[in-house]
């Protein structure tokens, strides 16, 4: 195939401890395609994914992410209700392991690379703090495990409207830490968070796949799902494509006790990278070979 890659952008969608499946796929995928996106949208924790693989710090956050989770022992910690310590272990150990994958010289490739873009979802004015959280983390929840769409509409229609961040506005890893844990933001697992004074809540209940956050960008767009969808719900748009894990990745997004598990979906996730490129390469070849025919 050409030396550049036809993929120019890339969708890293959310999916909490299902996005090890993107890391393992970059990691195989990207280099035998050369895909070196000039940008690059990413949600919840799509969003950190975005950054740990396009700074190349990949085996590094599934070794020190497999390590915190081998030493968790319980998602919910009922002890804690009338105690100081929190009940759900998942922010302290998000934000820490997104802190200690941002060092110097990550930060640096971040700021110099491609433009990630991350989304927050921002409740109607008129909605209390309470009111805002339970209606955007209801109406998220019903129309995923009803309908289950890929581009969700339901918050929309409440008044929610979603704001994109470039990590390229943050001048220091705490406040790239403090966007991430934003677009991530699900109450009661992570607390509430404001920015700028403003709530901000996780970006997928705007949108859990968010390419449209790319549409002034030019060239091919590689949307990476970390579930598997029936692919009659899968859009057919030109110059963007779709891919998900092979099979359903059986823990779920806020697992945070199985390291194990983490290495199985990343490992299936180099898989699919792997057969990913193969199957490109065979194709771009075939058109190359054909008489008449250009990529």
């Amino acid at each position: 195939m050409d030396k550049d890659s036809k993929f120019k952008s890339v969708v890293f969608s959310g999916g909490g401890s299902r996005c090890f499946w993107q890391l393992g796929f970059w990691k195989t995928a990207a280099p035998a395609l050369n895909i070196c996106p000039s940008a690059a949208a990413g949600v919840s924790a799509g969003a950190a994914f975005a950054c740990f693989a396009l700074s190349a710090n990949g085996d590094s956050i599934l070794d020190y992410f497999k390590k915190l989770t081998g030493e968790n022992k319980k998602n919910f910690y009922i002890s804690n209700l009338f105690r100081k310590t929190p009940v759900f272990p998942h922010y302290d150990m998000y934000r820490r392991a997104i802190l200690n994958s941002l060092d110097d010289n990550t930060m640096t490739k971040l700021r110099e690379g491609p433009d990630i873009r991350i989304l927050i979802a921002r409740p109607p004015d008129w909605m209390g703090l309470m009111l805002a959280v339970f209606a955007g983390v209801t109406a998220y929840n019903i129309e995923k495990h009803i309908f289950k769409p890929l581009h969700p509409v339901f918050s929309r229609k409440l008044g929610f409207k979603g704001e994109v961040i470039s990590i390229k506005e943050c001048n220091t890893k705490a406040e790239l830490a403090d966007l991430i844990m934003q677009s991530s933001c699900a109450p009661p697992l992570l607390p509430v968070m404001k920015r700028k004074g403003r709530l901000a809540l996780d970006g997928g209940i705007i949108d859990n796949v968010p390419v449209s956050i790319l549409d002034d960008c030019t060239g091919g767009k590689l949307v990476l799902l970390t579930r598997s969808y029936k692919e009659s719900i899968i859009p057919k748009y030109e110059g963007v494509t779709y891919v998900q894990p092979s099979e359903r990745i059986r823990i779920t997004k806020w697992e945070y006790t199985d390291p194990e598990g983490l290495q199985y979906v990343y490992d299936m996730g180099r898989r699919d990278g792997e057969k990913f490129a193969r199957e490109h390469t065979n194709s771009s070849q075939t058109l190359l070979n054909e008489p008449g025919r250009r990529t």
